[in-house]
């Protein structure tokens, strides 16, 4: 496989097609551990902040007043 490697003028479509797949292959384990290892990191961070607070009350305050003043027609 080697000698084959090193003379690639003399390989085969069936053994591009196999070193092809061997590289996809390759790349998807690449990809999915780095995205594992990202989820990990991303895990060790206690930074979350649930999204309550003023931006909800903003949104009840333009509803009401909303309510309160409809359209002069």
């Amino acid at each position: 496989m080697l000698e084959t490697l090193l003379n690639p003028g003399a390989m085969t479509q069936a053994q591009w097609m196999i070193v092809g797949i061997l590289f996809l292959l390759f790349l998807g384990i690449l990809f999915f551990f780095y995205r594992t290892w990202l989820v990990i990191k991303e895990s060790a961070n206690n930074k979350y902040k649930p999204n309550i607070g003023l931006s909800r009350m903003e949104n009840s305050g333009k509803a009401e007043s909303e309510k309160k003043n409809p359209d002069d027609q």
